[in-house]
């Protein structure tokens, strides 16, 4: 098969699907997850289900799709894809740090200064992560994490204590972050 050349068996697929020609149906889910997205109250959702039925690609392609889904003022959101089981994201402030510069390398044109600014704090602990959000809040920003196999981050309860689980809520809460999460059903 050749470079960008679509396999004969569409149903065939090994891993994550990244290519967006080779992804298919999923219409109602990608719908729902953008709808959530509108309005003053962003809600936060949890796509939960068994392994290799496909939550990762499902987030992946709402990641690298979202403008498309008939959201007004597409400028005041900024999407990214983060895989938790990635090493980088083992520790609290290496998980702030790669949510950091996923955002600032997915903000657009005039406002990237001005957006990029607050996540330039250092170490990046938890406080800076929220000021860094409340921040871009009040720049009529909202970052949109798409969090895949956040299970991941349980395996480390030592580095994500319930004060993490708890800063995430409350600015979940406050309108100011909206989380897409992947997660096994346990």
């Amino acid at each position: 098969m050749t470079s960008g050349a679509l396999p004969n068996n569409p149903f065939v697929a090994a891993g994550m699907i990244e290519d967006p020609r080779l992804f298919i149906g999923r219409k109602d889910e990608l719908h729902a997850i953008a709808s959530r997205m509108k309005g003053d109250q962003p809600t936060s959702i949890n796509i939960v289900g068994d392994k290799h039925i496909g939550k990762s690609s499902l987030l992946h392609y709402f990641f690298r799709t979202w403008q498309q889904r008939g959201l007004d003022n597409t400028s005041r959101y900024v999407v990214i894809y983060l895989p938790l089981r990635n090493v980088d994201c083992q520790t609290e402030t290496g998980f702030y740090e790669a949510v950091a510069e996923g955002l600032r390398n997915h903000v657009q044109g005039w406002q990237q200064r001005s957006l990029q600014n607050p996540w330039k704090s250092k170490p990046l602990n938890r406080q800076a992560f929220s000021d860094a959000v409340k921040e871009w809040k009040q720049q009529g920003k909202l970052p949109v994490l798409c969090l895949d196999d956040f299970e991941s981050l349980l395996k480390y309860p030592d580095k994500f204590d319930n004060g993490f689980y708890d800063n995430l809520r409350s600015l979940m809460d406050s309108n100011a972050l909206m989380l897409v999460v992947a997660s096994r059903a346990i």
